[in-house]
């Protein structure tokens, strides 16, 4: 798991502190239901993609989420079960944000059938949603600090989210810049491109303290996403060879 610090009000909590916490928590209160689980959930994954996982004791958990550590352990069975099933509801929550416009990139894919004017138009609108999902859904803000947090730190689920979340994104871009370069899916240089493709947007959702402070932004807007795709997206169709007019300022301003 991950490496960093365990703090609790100032002091490091070790694992037979954690265990002695978890041991009296077994023993105090009732659990409570769904709600709680819920609760904890929601708690353990904002506090997880803050400071990972070695980084929230079980009692600060507990706190956040208002319950007792009985609950915790009544519903998880311990710390370790709590970021596997955060990590899986977390999985099962991004799913259908991204996922229609994942599924459409591959059926507009499919339609163009190798016209690059199509295919131009379709990286348009994927790039466009992807813009407007990652920097402007506040909903998914820790989902996303969660996900960077395990790229950079990978931790056992770690193959659950590349094999959930990662691999169809990255395939679906693929499948569009092997159509676009002529080149197969799999091989090295796609993959790659793929890689350059999907960075280059998450890159203004990990950075955005950096990007607002440079251009003197509060925070993202729709105003501002809007200049960023309008920046961002007309340089990605001259770097794989696709017509600009497929790009309009009518379109981007939808």
């Amino acid at each position: 798991m991950n490496s960093d610090v365990s703090m609790l009000d100032g002091a490091t909590e070790s694992p037979s502190q954690e265990g002695r916490n978890e041991a009296v928590g077994r023993s105090r209160g009732r659990p409570g239901g769904d709600d709680s689980r819920a609760r904890i959930l929601a708690s353990a994954g904002k506090l997880f993609a803050a400071r990972g996982f070695s980084g929230v004791s079980m009692r600060e958990l507990a706190r956040a989420a208002k319950v007792n550590l009985g609950a915790i352990n009544y519903h998880f069975g311990g710390k370790n079960k709590l970021y596997h099933e955060t990590v899986v509801q977390l999985i099962e929550d991004i799913g259908p944000v991204f996922g229609p416009f994942i599924c459409q990139l591959k059926e507009d894919v499919f339609q163009a059938a190798g016209d690059r004017d199509a295919l131009s138009r379709c990286t348009v609108t994927f790039m466009k949603e992807m813009f407007s999902t990652v920097l402007g859904n506040r909903s998914i803000r820790w989902q996303m600090a969660f996900l960077l947090r395990e790229f950079h730190q990978p931790s056992r689920e770690f193959p659950m989210i590349l094999e959930e979340r990662i691999n169809p994104m990255h395939d679906a871009v693929g499948a569009l810049l092997s159509a676009v370069l002529d080149l197969n899916p799999s091989s090295q240089i796609v993959r790659l491109r793929s890689q350059a493709f999907i960075g280059q947007i998450m890159s203004f959702g990990a950075c955005r303290t950096v990007v607002c402070a440079r251009l003197d932004w509060d925070d993202y807007s729709k105003d501002s996403i809007d200049v960023i795709a309008a920046t961002i997206i007309p340089a990605t169709l001259a770097s794989l060879g696709l017509p600009p007019a497929a790009l309009s300022e009518e379109e981007l301003q939808k």
